[in-house]
């Protein structure tokens, strides 16, 4: 990750003179509406025990939805921007904990993740007109809270502790308008977080058994490292 962010900042300083922008009707801010499919998270169950098996154990997540919303400023007279985001992606998954062999416990998994990122944006000055080819990358806030269940009893979060991390992506635009333009783009990041949670109650009946429930809080730390496929739609004024 160390190479690609002095890679990023080689590039960035290579294409920050001023040059005259292909469309010459291009705003200075865009607002940009997003919807984004993330490939895959793992949540650690036990990201802090001295053995290696437990902290290697996990439960995974792939291929889930999420939306946000960016606000652009284009710093006139070259082909730089800067942005700040507010995403929303949420995750769940659906096991079982077979309790006897005439009865399985249903135990559901996931959480929600608020990323807050600042982006630097340029556009590489291989096209002109509408159609657009750009890169970036940045840093990020990450904000989150796990909601576990055990037959229908919810783990509340008691505490949690944001992550950061950097991100970098590619992707292309085509602006139909000096109003309107569609992108379409590819990010890496790690977005991480902790939390930690406990039962209020120390079991529950589930039908004719009897379900056991820790009274430790537990803590996990949560990853949400897959690649981010992003469309967008902006609105440039």
């Amino acid at each position: 990750m160390t190479r690609i962010v002095r890679s990023l900042i080689l590039t960035t300083l290579l294409c920050s003179c001023p040059l005259v922008h292909g469309a010459a009707q291009e705003r200075l801010f865009s607002v940009v509406a997003k919807g984004n499919l993330t490939t895959a998270a793992q949540l650690f169950l036990n990201p802090k025990a001295s053995d290696a098996f437990a902290r290697a154990q996990t439960v995974s997540f792939t291929d889930f939805f999420g939306y946000g919303a960016e606000v652009q400023y284009h710093i006139p007279g070259t082909t730089l921007s800067v942005a700040l985001s507010a995403d929303y992606i949420t995750s769940r998954e659906s096991r079982t904990i077979v309790a006897s062999s005439q009865r399985i416990i249903p135990v559901e998994d996931g959480y929600h993740v608020l990323p807050l990122e600042l982006t630097g944006y340029f556009r590489i000055p291989i096209t002109e007109g509408r159609f657009g080819v750009y890169m970036g990358g940045g840093m990020g806030l990450y904000i989150g809270k796990r909601e576990y269940r055990v037959a229908d009893v919810d783990a509340a979060t008691t505490e949690t502790r944001p992550g950061f991390g950097i991100h970098v992506l590619g992707g292309v635009q085509y602006q139909f308008t000096e109003w309107f333009t569609l992108s379409a783009e590819m990010k890496f990041r790690d977005a991480q977080f902790e939390a930690t949670n406990s039962f209020a109650v120390p079991s529950v009946r589930y039908g004719d058994v009897l379900v056991t429930l820790p009274q430790k809080p537990f803590e996990s730390s949560i990853h949400t490292d897959g690649m981010v496929l992003q469309l967008g739609a902006a609105y440039n004024f």
